[in-house]
């Protein structure tokens, strides 16, 4: 059979083609998922959570539009809203917390922004075209609907906090007065210039191995905070990576310390500007 002849050119052309795929995939992603280097975070989406819309002592509601899992006694006039990840929110480790939040006298609430189509971890549909149809805007702009409708029942006042995709959605409602604080449990894509636009106090709660937050960078948070005047507490936790206060392993009894620690550091932030109205 004959040859066929070689083409350099041919190769070098495919070797470009190749290139510009990769670039165009890369430029794709969102932010949020690249760590300071620029490479993706391998821990964005890792030990995902078995939902269940069943579990936790509290029951699903509508609120602003939205199916919510609400937890703690309506006669509240405190209300915390608690922003899922990708996962959304049927995550029990989610829930827990929230049951956790209304044993403190609050009215918790975690609502469904992904209108029953959460991301499923190993599924054909990737992550980023997943986030093509369940934006941060979209959620900031549902997150104040919800807000608005606790308030038009008699909520006096709400405090927030978000979880990766949920602290992203967060951040933004902190560049408004709607709610009385803050805070940001390993938070995607948070900017410096989105820190510079907050006006409510806020805490940042930020795992040790997250690249996507390195110590620099909230170091520059702080900074920015501060120098605006606004009431702030970052913590650095040791040992542990990106998602770790949600996606932590039962089994792991240094992982569930460091998971109930950041979930009293949250209580505790939000309890000092909520109780105090």
């Amino acid at each position: 059979m004959a040859r066929l002849p070689k083409l350099p050119f041919l190769s070098s052309t495919l070797s470009k083609l190749a290139f510009l795929l990769s670039l165009v995939i890369l430029l794709s992603l969102p932010l949020g998922f690249y760590s300071e280097d620029g490479t993706l975070s391998r821990h964005c989406l890792e030990n995902p959570p078995v939902v269940n819309s069943s579990y936790g002592a509290g029951s699903v509601h509508k609120i602003g539009g939205h199916k919510a899992y609400v937890s703690g006694h309506r006669r509240s006039k405190l209300a915390i809203l608690l922003v899922s990840d990708v996962y959304g929110y049927e995550a029990p480790h989610l829930r827990k917390i929230a049951d956790k939040v209304a044993e403190s006298g609050f009215y918790a609430v975690v609502p469904d922004f992904f209108f029953g189509d959460p991301y499923v971890a190993n599924s054909s549909r990737t992550v980023q075209e997943w986030l093509k149809t369940h934006g941060t805007d979209d959620g900031s702009k549902n997150a104040t609907r919800i807000i608005a409708a606790l308030k038009s029942k008699g909520i006096h006042a709400v405090g927030a906090a978000g979880f990766c995709w949920g602290g992203n959605v967060i951040v933004k409602v902190s560049k408004t007065h709607h709610i009385k604080a803050a805070v940001l449990l390993h938070p995607s894509w948070v900017t410096l210039d989105d820190i510079e636009a907050v006006k409510v106090p806020l805490s940042i709660l930020a795992a040790e191995l997250d690249k996507g937050t390195p110590a620099k960078l909230l170091k520059q948070f702080e900074e920015a905070l501060s120098k605006n005047k606004v009431d702030n507490f970052i913590k650095i936790f040791p040992n542990v990576k990106h998602g770790w206060t949600v996606r932590y392993n039962d089994t792991d009894p240094v992982a569930v310390k460091a998971a109930e620690e950041s979930h009293q550091d949250m209580l505790h932030w939000l309890t000092k500007y909520l109780k105090k109205t």
